[in-house]
């Protein structure tokens, strides 16, 4: 018997998940319950609708660290399987994900945790050009 790994096709399979079904008010609501698991007591959300369309979604959360915004990042990061709190609305790991690129083609996270700042980006034409899984990083500017 032999194996061999086969990593998903990245640009097919996040142009797929784009269409599992979100519509825009619900892709907004699963990311605010990620604010509001993160122990959030205000989240704001701004928006511009003209020829650079974008949302932000602003909180007060207890934010991340760069190692568990890359985590966060990482599709299928929570397992399904795991006991968890009963107000972690979380399950798979997919939801910011998918439920921020259902509604576009590029998600930016920028945290803050104990003074530090962490930055990562999801950009669909990026991970096309590249044929990888290739998360953007950004670093603290000196």
């Amino acid at each position: 018997m032999g194996e061999i790994e086969l990593t998903p096709y990245a640009p097919n399979l996040v142009e797929s998940t784009r269409s599992i079904g979100y519509s825009f008010e619900t892709a907004l609501a699963d990311i605010i319950d990620n604010s509001i698991s993160n122990n959030a007591t205000k989240v704001d959300v701004k928006y511009r609708s003209n020829e650079s369309p974008y949302i932000a979604i602003i909180d007060n959360g207890r934010g991340m660290s760069k190692n568990s915004l890359e985590q966060a990042m990482r599709y299928g990061s929570s397992n399904s399987l795991n006991e968890r709190n009963e107000e972690d609305l979380g399950r798979f790991g997919l939801g910011l994900k998918m439920a921020s690129l259902s509604q576009c083609r590029k998600l930016t996270v920028l945290s803050k945790q104990n003074n530090e700042y962490a930055g990562a980006c999801w950009d669909l034409d990026y991970i096309y050009a590249t044929k990888k899984w290739t998360l953007i990083t950004y670093q603290e500017c000196d």
